[in-house]
Formats: structure tokens, sequence, C-alpha cells
């Protein structure tokens, strides 16, 4: 048989042994163990719900954000033979319409195919009518933007 080897402090104290069970030992380190182990998974599962929670939301917040807001269009305007297209965004709710590459102000009817671009929105007269021809989706505006 082997020899014991005896535990010694730093300090020269000797440790205090209990004298306890071995089996009723055993059986609480076993008990608790599982008791802890069940406390940890309620508690990971717990957590888990309000985090899928949390991003099932930011999800659904996200698409209608996208649903609701205005996606800019592709559209081929002409006058007098002069046919342009360009990519126009009618703005949040109405406000701050743009065409990319102008530097005029769109006042675009897109129902009666046309729009009007314009120096000053206050000053009619500064404004000049142009026919939409062709209007293209989303795809098609983000396209061109990349490609130009």
């Amino acid at each position: 048989m082997s020899n014991k080897i005896k535990k010694q402090s730093l300090l020269g104290k000797t440790p205090q042994r209990n004298k306890t069970q071995k089996s009723s030992a055993k059986k609480t380190t076993a008990a608790t163990a599982q008791s802890t182990a069940n406390t940890a998974n309620n508690v990971s599962a717990d957590e888990n719900k309000p985090k899928s929670r949390k991003l099932i939301i930011s999800l659904i917040v996200i698409v209608l954000g996208f649903l609701i807001t205005p996606k800019p269009q592709l559209i081929t305007y002409q006058k007098l033979g002069l046919v342009t297209q360009s990519v126009y965004w009618p703005g949040l709710f109405g406000y701050g319409a743009n065409l990319f590459d102008s530097s005029l102000q769109p006042r675009a009817d897109l129902e009666r195919n046309t729009i009007y671009l314009c120096q000053d929105l206050k000053q009619p007269a500064t404004c000049q009518k142009y026919r939409v021809t062709e209007k293209s989706g989303f795809f098609a505006a983000m396209k061109k933007l990349i490609l130009d």
C-alpha cells in the first residue's frame, strides 16, 4: 500500500478535518450538482426567451420601417425630344423630394405622368414641365445608383 501524504499549511497549522460519512457526502454533492445544473438550465432558458423576443421585435420594426418609408424609383422623362433617366426619391411623407443627378427641385405627379423641375418651389414661373415616359422600381434605381 502507499503512504498517505499529510497536507501542511504554509503557516504551520494543520487543517481541521471533519469526519462525515462517505455515502452521505457523495449523495449531497451529487444532489447539489444536479440542483445547480437544473437552475442553470432554467436560468439559461429564461434568458433565451427575452433575447429571442427582442430579436423578433427588432426584426418586425425593421421590416415595418422598410415597408412604410418611400423607396426610390428610376424614372425616364422627356421634353422636346430630350430624354433623361434619373433616380427619383419622393422624400418622407412628401417632404424632401429629390432627383439624385439634378440640382433642380422636383414636384412630381407620377399618377398623371408629369414631373415639374423647379429652381425655386415657391415661384411657379421657374418650373418646367416634363413628361414621364417610364417608371421602374427599387432594384432598377439601386442598380443605376451603384453603376453610375
